[in-house]
């Protein structure tokens, strides 16, 4: 007690300009070590915290972007798969016979006579499967045009390969073939491909 006692009777002799100075120098250097311990952290978290913020903003601003264009993506791969489903519902199923849908020409065009249809083994594709077949037929050159015009409308994917077309003699002369008629007048040996897709 006694020494704060002589502290203050010491203080109490400095002149009164003098303790002033003293006591702003004092000040000034409790507000410099307080804004070096507490201010300086505080403003460098809440810079940190600004740019946090910006970042998160940023992200956020993008993740709305994307996210409205995934909305949009949505809707076109929605129409897509639309017209996709309505294109497959057009396309044959690879359940139509190639030797039925042949004979079947034949018949309702009554002109061009099947002789022999001979399928091959099939070749298997990425995505389809090819098989080829070989055909004979007779008739006449008009009757085959139509007959080709006729299957290439078929409900099949069908490719036509290489045709050989020859003259035949008319019934009664060496060589004709016993199912021919006095009208036919060529022989047409051809390869035709179909095609199956693969579901």
């Amino acid at each position: 007690m006694e020494a704060l006692r002589s502290i203050y009777e010491r203080i109490k002799e400095i002149p009164r300009w003098q303790r002033w100075i003293a006591i702003i120098i004092i000040g000034g250097i409790l507000y410099l070590l307080l804004y070096s311990t507490q201010i300086t952290p505080l403003k460098e978290n809440l810079q940190r915290l600004e740019k946090n913020r910006n970042t998160l903003l940023l992200s956020v601003n993008r993740l709305k972007a994307v996210e409205k264009r995934r909305n949009v993506l949505k809707q076109e791969i929605a129409k897509l798969e639309n017209e996709i489903r309505s294109l497959e519902s057009k396309l044959p199923t690879g359940t139509e016979k190639v030797d039925e849908i042949i004979k079947s020409i034949s018949s309702a065009d009554s002109q061009m006579k099947i002789m022999s249809i001979k399928r091959s083994n099939p070749t298997q594709k990425k995505y389809y499967v090819e098989t080829p077949y070989q055909i004979t037929m007779i008739g006449t050159y008009p009757h085959f045009l139509r007959w080709c015009e006729k299957l290439s409308k078929a409900n099949r994917i069908l490719a036509f390969g290489n045709i050989s077309i020859k003259a035949i003699q008319r019934t009664g002369e060496v060589g004709t073939d016993k199912n021919s008629s006095t009208k036919d007048t060529i022989q047409v040996d051809m390869k035709i491909k179909a095609f199956n897709l693969k579901r």
